[in-house]
């Protein structure tokens, strides 16, 4: 596997966890990070560390369990990371299950992810990473 890749899975495996101090420790110090909150809000970029940290805590807080699957993951040759993750998880509250996912594209530089953006379609995902169907 890819060096990014290994760092994205990496994260991923701090997120599962719960550990968002181990998480953003993969993320620049500038990174920015886009989320839509399970597709419930209209996207917002993150920005930096200790908004990464923060968002990582308020996605965990209503769930008993949540979990982020890396279905597909692909390095591009300049580095980026193309991913098609799935999230699984039972809300503490409700108790019902809810799967669902999506695309992501993260960028990085010097080893750490200075990017990350998400994507609902796969084809405009391939786009942003730079590869073809």
């Amino acid at each position: 596997m890819s060096q990014n890749a290994d760092i994205a899975l990496r994260q991923i495996e701090a997120f599962n966890r719960r550990d968002a101090d181990a998480a953003v420790t993969f993320a620049s110090p500038n990174v920015e990070w886009e989320d839509s909150m399970f597709w419930t809000e209209p996207t917002r970029t993150y920005r930096g560390r200790a908004e990464l940290r923060e968002w990582i805590k308020r996605v965990l807080e209503p769930w008993e369990r949540i979990t982020v699957r890396a279905d597909e993951i692909v390095q591009t040759r300049d580095g980026r990371v193309f991913g098609h993750m799935s999230v699984i998880g039972r809300g503490s509250a409700s108790g019902v299950e809810t799967e669902l996912q999506g695309w992501t594209v993260l960028w990085f530089d010097k080893g750490l992810i200075t990017a990350r953006r998400i994507f609902r379609d796969r084809a405009v995902a391939l786009e942003a990473a730079g590869l073809q169907e």
